[in-house]
Parts: C-alpha cells; sequence; structure tokens
C-alpha cells in the first residue's frame, strides 16, 4: 500500500516542488536584491565639503565686543558650485562671503560675525543655512555655539526691523543701558548707514548706577518697495566698546500695492 502511494503521480508531483522551492527562492531574493543596489548607485554626493560643521568658541570675555567664527570648504567635485544664499538663524548674524562661484577643487571660506551687546547671558546655539548649486539645490547647516557673560552693557532691540508700507513719519527707540556703575559711558556720536533712516540721540537717565541713553530711529516717509538693509552705529567714549552696532532692515511695500490705482482719486475728462 506504501508503495503505491510513493509512486502515484500526485505524490511525485508534490515531493519534486518541495525539492525546488529553495532553490527557486534563493534566485528570487537574488534578483530583487541586484536591482535595489543598481537604482542606489547612481547618486551623486554633494560638491562641498566643510572643514567643521561646528563652532563653539565657549565663554566669551565681557569686553569681547564681536564674537566670530571661520568655515572653510572645498569643491570636491569636477562641477561648478554657485553659492545662491546664506540664511542666518538670528538678525544679530552678520555672514561674509566675498565670492559666490567656485571651479572644481577651490577652496572658499566664510566669516560669521555676531554683535555680543544686543545678546542676553548665557548659552547661545546659532546656525546659517549655506545653500548652492553643483548643479543640484543643495543646502549644508553651519552651527555657531557660543556662552555669554553677564553683560553690564546692553542695546536693545539687538536688531531692528521697521515695516513702513504707509506714508508719514514713524519714531523707533534703541536703548544702551549701562549696568557697570562708575563709570562715565557716555555716546559721542550716531549714525544710519541707510539712506532712508536717520538716528538722533534722545534722553540719558542715570539711575542707582544705571545709565541708559535712548535713540530714536526716524524714518520720514514712505520707502521703495522692497527690503532695505543697514546699520545704527553707535559710537562711545569707552574703550573696550568703542563702536556699538544695530542692523537694521526697512521693509517697504509691496510693487504691486505701490503700482495699485488710487479708486478715490478724480479721473481725467
Amino acid at each position: 500500500m506504501r508503495n503505491r502511494i510513493l509512486q502515484s503521480k500526485w505524490t511525485r508531483r508534490s515531493l519534486l516542488t518541495l525539492a525546488t522551492l529553495p532553490f527557486i527562492l534563493a534566485c528570487v531574493a537574488h534578483w530583487a536584491g541586484s536591482r535595489v543596489q543598481k537604482s542606489m548607485a547612481g547618486e551623486p554626493r554633494p560638491a562641498l565639503a566643510f572643514e567643521t560643521y561646528l563652532v563653539d568658541r565657549g565663554m566669551l570675555k565681557e569686553t569681547e565686543r564681536v564674537a566670530g567664527a571661520r568655515f572653510r570648504f572645498k569643491n570636491l567635485s569636477d562641477q561648478t558650485v554657485t553659492v545662491t544664499e546664506l540664511i542666518p538663524s538670528c538678525g544679530c548674524l552678520q555672514p561674509q562671503l566675498e565670492k559666490r562661484v567656485y571651479k572644481p577643487h577651490e577652496t572658499g571660506e566664510f566669516i560669521l560675525k555676531m554683535e555680543t551687546a544686543g545678546e542676553s547671558p548665557g548659552q547661545k546655539e546659532f546656525f546659517v543655512d549655506f545653500k548652492y548649486s553643483d548643479p543640484v539645490e543643495r543646502t549644508a547647516r553651519l552651527t555657531f555655539k557660543v556662552e555669554l557673560p553677564v553683560r553690564r552693557l546692553v542695546v536693545k532691540p539687538k536688531a531692528l526691523v521697521i515695516y513702513q508700507f504707509t506714508p508719514g513719519r514713524t519714531i523707533h527707540p534703541v536703548t544702551v543701558s549701562d549696568y557697570r556703575g562708575g563709570k562715565n559711558f557716555e555716546i559721542t556720536s550716531v549714525k544710519s548707514t541707510s539712506k532712508y533712516a536717520k538716528v538722533k540721540l534722545g534722553d540719558l537717565e542715570d539711575k542707582q548706577g544705571l545709565r541708559q541713553q535712548k535713540l530714536d530711529v526716524i524714518v520720514e516717509d514712505l520707502v521703495p518697495p522692497g527690503k532695505h538693509d543697514g546699520l545704527i552705529v553707535i559710537k562711545t567714549n569707552d574703550p573696550d566698546f568703542p563702536e556699538l552696532y544695530v542692523p537694521l532692515i526697512i521693509q517697504g511695500p509691496d510693487q504691486k500695492t505701490v503700482l495699485k490705482p488710487d479708486s478715490k482719486s478724480p479721473q481725467a475728462n
């Protein structure tokens, strides 16, 4: 009886299938794995390589007015690289890049500066998004860490943004506070590098060892459309802080708003 079962047609086919099944599965796995590896092999690497992606300055001295970092990089590819934009995480950061186009295997660097007088004490972490094309659009994030001591000379705000969308005179305050006590700190001059704003010295208050000098940043009228960058430059009689800076951004109206006809204006006959 047993011999009849083993010799049946159905049983022979079943045994043959079971015997060849491992070989079939191995072939399928090998074929599928080869296809995945082939699709990933052609992805190009980013052209730029940086010496470091993080600069940590640690604790600064109280008299250190500007904290800086330097980021060096190299174009490792055979393609020309074009830097399109540097986007800082804070208006207090001032990234400086002299050139925008880098040939194959060319090196470059950019400098990052930060005015410390407008920042509160403690550990700080900032970053800059370094955008470039190689010709694929890419972004490298570069981080800058610093620890600021308890400041005894503070400028507020650390950056001034003015939205001047309508005609008319607007005034925006800036305050320089000296907590050191006993120092005869004075502001000797102020100026704006923007032609759309001017700066005037305001009231000086001296109470219980705290000297506060107020400034008025004045925009007289409607500015042209778009964003206009500038700087408030404050010069003092203090050898530790001879100059203080406040980044200035004046945002004008949208171009479409300026060109929009006034429905209330009289029509010509």
